[in-house]
C-alpha cells in the first residue's frame, strides 16, 4: 500500500505561488499563456503541477 501524504491548504496554496513566481507570471497570465502558445518544458512541468494542485484544492484550472 503506498503511504498517504497529507499536505494542508496553506502549503499548496504556497507551493502555486512559488511556481507562479519563478515564471514571474500571476495565475491568470499563466492560463492565459497556456491557451495561446506551446509551453516550453519548464511551463510545462509547472502546468501539470498546477493542474495537481488545483485538483487538491478543488479549483478548476
Amino acid at each position: 500500500m503506498a503511504p498517504v501524504i497529507e499536505v494542508t491548504h496553506d502549503a499548496l496554496v504556497r507551493r502555486r505561488d512559488e511556481i507562479l513566481s519563478r515564471l514571474d507570471l500571476t495565475e491568470g497570465e499563466f492560463w492565459e499563456m497556456k491557451a495561446t502558445r506551446t509551453l516550453s518544458s519548464e511551463e510545462w512541468e509547472a502546468k501539470e503541477e498546477l493542474e495537481e494542485i488545483d485538483f487538491l484544492l478543488g479549483e478548476p484550472s
